[in-house]
């Protein structure tokens, strides 16, 4: 497995790389994870594909100066990646929070793309995001400026989930993530970013109707975030998008989708 760096403004990105395949694979981690995430995969992946994982902004060893990005920011880094492989199309895998980030740029990427998997997949249903994309942007930014010392604010969250006023997973997310600076930085960053990265599930199912393109999705029986029921309903008549339900909660990447993988066939 080899790691490097790509420069991109002044940015540094941290990429892994691995397998031996003739295709080449760009994945993108959740929030909260990095690129070694897909590390467990990489027998079922080499002989298909070259993977190249990176860290996302904010994210492991990627260092990313600026408060948030954009969904240009990262198709410029994908395009590097694709010129440093030597390679004019791609596919693509995404999980959580990185399968948002994937779908949101389909329209952008299809003309260059054969294959497309979604692990445990946001930007479908997930549970607390309609509400994240919603908030206007000021109102983000308002709460990046007061919330730097979140003290009050969690007491006031704690306080709440006593009345169950606060679902315990929102009270846990923001206890671990507005506590320290870079987790902070981190939160908001990609906050500010959903606008960016944000499709309609109707534009997305057009997009997988309409082009053919094959889409795997991988789905845990016992994920609490994201809603399966409409994963489900997306895919219906859509004959190029299959569905892998697996003994798994949402965080699915291990060594049973590593052997699931390795049975199902996975070149694009």
């Amino acid at each position: 497995m080899q790691s490097f760096y790509l420069n991109y403004r002044e940015h540094n990105i941290h990429c892994l790389r691995f397998g031996r395949g003739p295709k080449l694979l760009v994945a993108l981690h959740g929030f909260g994870d990095r690129a070694r995430l897909f590390a467990i995969l990489e027998e079922a992946l080499s002989e298909h594909y070259t993977v190249v994982a990176f860290d996302l902004p904010f994210h492991g060893q990627t260092i990313w100066k600026n408060r948030t990005f954009t969904k240009s920011d990262l198709l410029a880094i994908i395009q590097q990646i694709m010129d440093r492989e030597g390679q004019k199309r791609l596919c693509l895998m995404g999980y959580s929070f990185g399968a948002r980030l994937v779908q949101a740029m389909l329209p952008q990427l299809l003309k260059k793309l054969d294959k497309l998997y979604l692990l445990a997949p946001d930007g479908i249903q997930t549970k607390g995001m309609p509400m994240a994309v919603r908030t206007p942007m000021w109102v983000r930014h308002f709460l990046y400026h007061i919330l730097k010392r979140p003290a009050w604010f969690l007491f006031l969250l704690k306080w709440g989930s006593r009345f169950n006023l606060v679902p315990p997973l929102i009270l846990h997310f923001l206890t671990f993530n507005l506590t320290r600076p870079e987790r902070f930085q981190r939160t908001f960053g990609c906050w500010f970013a959903l606008d960016s990265f944000y499709l309609r599930r109707r534009r997305i199912k057009a997009i997988w109707r309409n082009s053919g393109l094959p889409v795997d999705i991988y789905f845990g029986t016992k994920d609490e975030m994201i809603r399966y029921k409409t994963v489900k309903k997306m895919v219906e008549g859509v004959p190029n998008v299959r569905i892998y339900r697996m003994n798994a909660g949402h965080r699915l990447i291990g060594e049973d989708l590593r052997e699931r993988m390795r049975r199902t066939k996975t070149s694009g």
